[in-house]
């Protein structure tokens, strides 16, 4: 059964084909938002799976929205994943780390009172699940300066670089489901006149800005980036006249 065979690449040996896609556990119950032991079991009992990807783990304190997921910005949080990778390799397994940003899919009771950043000061129109354990309405975002993006765009590269430093395989990128980089691709949350906004190609900048500080810090090889192109009227996120040829675009560069 060729799903049961080896995967080789120059970059990743996988004992078989099967992979388990990302799914948000929120079991980071400390202050320091770390991977936790409880954590560490639950991947190790799955790592019969040729590679694992982890649930989504934030790249800063700014990039949170769910609550009780654990980060990959602080050596606390570098340490807690190190348990989740060792037990994932002692039974031969593979493991990605899922690196996200929610932008405006989140709440200032999330943020230390800081209203979320987002490409442009567009209420999502949807409800974000809150501390208190209940659906509250959206914020609408602050709208990130120059600054603001620059430094997101070295926030994912460092957390590459944490990611193989706590022994994860590679990354992905999580760049789908309407959170930070979906809401720079789309006309309905990007209204920006810089040269983050506006054409395809300037929609698709902080992407491609994000891959070359990635690779200045690990090998591009280990990087994969989850897309959704086809997503629509689901988390804020509603396409339009430009959406194909922009995600053709982007898989053309």
């Amino acid at each position: 059964m060729i799903l049961l065979e080896p995967f080789h690449t120059d970059a990743l040996d996988l004992k078989n084909r099967v992979v388990m896609a990302p799914m948000t556990r929120t079991r980071a119950d400390n202050a320091e938002l770390a991977a936790t032991g409880l954590i560490a079991e639950y991947y190790g009992q799955r790592a019969s799976a040729g590679l694992i990807i982890t649930e989504g783990t934030h790249v800063s304190r700014m990039a949170r929205g769910a609550i009780r997921v654990p980060g990959i910005y602080t050596p606390q949080q570098i340490e807690g994943w190190r348990k989740s990778t060792s037990a994932v390799h002692a039974k031969g397994g593979k493991l990605f780390a899922q690196i996200w940003h929610e932008g405006r899919l989140s709440l200032p009771e999330v943020l230390d009172g800081h209203l979320p950043v987002a490409p442009s000061a567009i209420n999502p129109g949807t409800k974000v699940f809150s501390p208190e354990g209940e659906f509250k309405d959206a914020t609408t975002p602050h709208a990130m300066t120059i600054e603001e993006v620059n430094q997101t765009v070295q926030d994912f590269a460092q957390a590459a670089a944490n990611a193989l430093q706590a022994g994860f395989d590679g990354v992905e990128i999580h760049a789908a489901n309407g959170y930070l980089f979906h809401q720079f691709f789309m006309k309905c949350s990007n209204t920006r006149t810089d040269e983050y906004g506006g054409s395809i190609e300037n929609r698709c900048r902080f992407l491609f800005e994000v891959l070359e500080a990635i690779r200045a810090k690990i090998d591009v090889k280990k990087v994969g980036i989850r897309l959704s192109p086809i997503l629509d009227k689901a988390q804020g996120i509603v396409r339009d006249d430009e959406t194909e040829a922009l995600f053709t675009y982007m898989i053309g560069n």
